[in-house]
């Protein structure tokens, strides 16, 4: 294999969901403008992706990035889980058992509409990594920029110096299968390599966080559920039954499923041989179905989130830099976010409109906050929920006889009216979006709720959504938001009226400034002044090159910017850069714009 001499620009360790789509949005043209792509070589260590359908839920803000780097999110949403068969979260003691209540799952209905046009989709993580590789292999746009090696085991760098002072890397890998070695010339590396990241431990970059005693074994099987549950249908169903203890994630329910079993402190991990697993799920069955058990998984409920996300020229993303438990559903929403951050600062490093350092730096300071939040979240959520899962008080390690203390208490009223009560106390952990839209880049913000939402009109934050037309041909190429799935909610009106957002107003390429005719003289000052330093600037005027669909939002938010006499500056991944008001200089802006963008 002969080495790879030529300084590319990056190379990404890892083929998962954060790999795949910043390689994909790196690569990919961006409508109309001129920028040129960021030429990648991706390096996977297996040839073949394992079956294990691991996370589950792209948020919407995840599902606001895909759209935003061309990932065609109808395709996304033509997989299942579908909507239909995953809104809600079950408790039963069984999948055949006594249903002891229902919580709403991530808040799939037409409310969600109005703070984005996306909502919740649950599709399995090899699912939206085959789709992701697909794009990256197949699109006739990216196949030249994207050098994709599987079989490929990353064991090292050092960084070098050229002639010109300009620092690189030298990576060694080697074919996994073969030991042959080889080495890669890049000017940056990511390590999207996992919770086991090679990169981060090449780095001697540690972890915080904290590990409880709580063991779970992750089983995978397929069977045809649906007749079971019948009209029970859910994302989860958690199961209280002593034996099964412990949730079934639905990735399909006619076919695919996982079971997160909650391990007794006194039941060694050697003892979860095959038959014991496809009895634990029989258990959580509850009654004899065929399917077909896959394997099974230890793994400890902990959260660690890496001290450090860069070093050099070698930055970290997803689970190589945070590790969450899947209680909520955060875990690769952030790593989906961490990757919109570093497309555009990638790109901005090549295109020589920033410093490689000040954006890595600016990059941790931003993502690393929010992965704190959402990994102390997570635990949150995992601790109170199996707790509650303790709380019918079951001491006997046989099962028949802890099943039948389970059923003892849930036929005492006061005992059973309790444990409904404390199901109600779980609906936080199944309604995350003010974590999936709500943090706020240069703010101490800390959310007091991981469910209540309101839109912030300030800098750092996701710029609000509120539904928009075109007077102008503003929107490129862009397919307008596919609500079809929602038609019978939101009736034919909206479905023809939704199918656009301010978000769609910000390409992945550009700076953009939104202003409503007041700021028009300073806009043009302001894209003068951005271009002597090569950053390119969108600028839109409300009214004019768009509208808004319902003048009562619309209001709110051109109020919340002040637009009447500012305008607002966004960033190429949606969140706001600047609120500039009335007597607001431009220089200063482009001042303020270059303390993130260089040293």
């Amino acid at each position: 294999m002969p080495s790879l001499k030529r300084p590319l620009p990056v190379l990404i360790i890892g083929n998962g969901p954060v790999g795949l789509l910043l390689a994909y949005g790196l690569v990919k043209q961006d409508g109309d403008l001129t920028l040129t792509p960021v030429p990648v070589i991706l390096v996977a260590r297996h040839l073949r992706r394992l079956g294990v359908p691991k996370a589950h839920a792209l948020s919407p803000r995840s599902l606001e990035i895909c759209r935003q780097l061309n990932v065609p999110v109808h395709v996304l949403r033509s997989l299942p889980a579908h909507r239909e068969d995953a809104q809600y979260v079950q408790f039963v003691t069984n999948l055949s058992g006594q249903n002891l209540g229902r919580l709403d799952y991530e808040r799939m209905h037409a409310d969600v509409l109005n703070y984005s046009p996306e909502m919740t989709h649950n599709v399995s993580q090899p699912d939206l990594e085959e789709i992701l590789e697909t794009l990256l292999l197949q699109d006739p746009t990216t196949q030249h920029l994207v050098d994709y090696r599987k079989g490929w085991t990353w064991t090292g760098y050092e960084e070098r110096m050229d002639a010109n002072g300009t620092t690189y890397c030298v990576s060694r890998v080697e074919d996994t299968y073969t030991g042959e070695e080889t080495t890669v010339e890049s000017l940056m590396i990511v390590g999207a390599d996992g919770a086991n990241s090679a990169v981060r431990n090449a780095l001697g970059i540690k972890s915080e966080g904290e590990q409880t005693a709580d063991v779970m074994m992750t089983i995978h099987f397929h069977a045809d559920l649906r007749a079971v549950v019948g009209d029970r249908v859910g994302m989860l169903h958690w199961i209280l039954d002593p034996e099964a203890r412990g949730f079934i994630i639905s990735y399909d329910l006619d076919c695919n499923h996982v079971l997160i079993h909650n391990v007794a402190p006194d039941d060694p991990l050697a003892s979860f041989t095959p038959d014991k697993c496809m009895r634990i799920v029989r258990a959580a069955i509850g009654q004899d179905v065929p399917f077909d058990f896959e394997c099974s998984m230890p793994w400890i409920l902990t959260r660690k989130v890496a001290r450090q996300y860069y070093r050099g020229n070698v930055v970290l993303a997803g689970d190589a830099a945070h590790q969450y438990p899947p209680t909520g559903g955060l875990g690769m929403n952030s790593g989906i976010g961490d990757a919109h951050n570093l497309v555009y600062k990638i790109a901005a490093t090549y295109h020589a409109w920033a410093d490689m350092p000040a954006m890595f730096a600016s990059y941790e300071a931003e993502r690393r906050p929010v992965a704190v939040r959402n990994s102390l979240q997570s635990v949150k959520n995992g601790k109170n929920i199996f707790a509650m899962l303790k709380a019918l008080g079951t001491t006997s390690s046989d099962p028949a006889i802890a099943r039948m203390e389970m059923e003892r208490s849930l036929a005492d009223p006061r005992k059973l009216a309790h444990l409904k009560a404390l199901i109600q106390e779980q609906a936080e952990h199944f309604d995350n979006l003010n974590l999936h839209l709500g943090y706020i880049y240069y703010s101490a913000y800390q959310p007091k709720s991981a469910s209540t939402y309101h839109p912030a009109y300030v800098r750092g934050a996701r710029m609000p959504h509120a539904w928009v037309k075109s007077k102008q041909p503003v929107f490129n190429n862009l397919k307008p938001v596919d609500l079809s799935y929602m038609a019978g909610d939101i009736g034919q009106d909206k479905l023809q009226k939704w199918q656009y957002s301010t978000l769609d107003l910000v390409p992945a390429a550009s700076y953009v400034l939104i202003h409503s005719g007041s700021w028009g003289k300073k806009a043009l000052q302001l894209r003068m002044l951005l271009a002597a330093h090569r950053i390119p600037l969108v600028i839109l005027e409300a009214g004019k090159d768009f509208e808004f669909v319902d003048k009562k939002a619309g209001k709110v938010w051109q109020d919340g910017f002040g637009l009447k006499h500012g305008a607002v500056l966004v960033r190429p991944d949606q969140h706001v850069e600047a609120v500039p008001g009335k007597d607001a200089v431009p220089q200063a802006i482009v001042d303020q714009v270059l303390l993130t963008l260089t040293i």
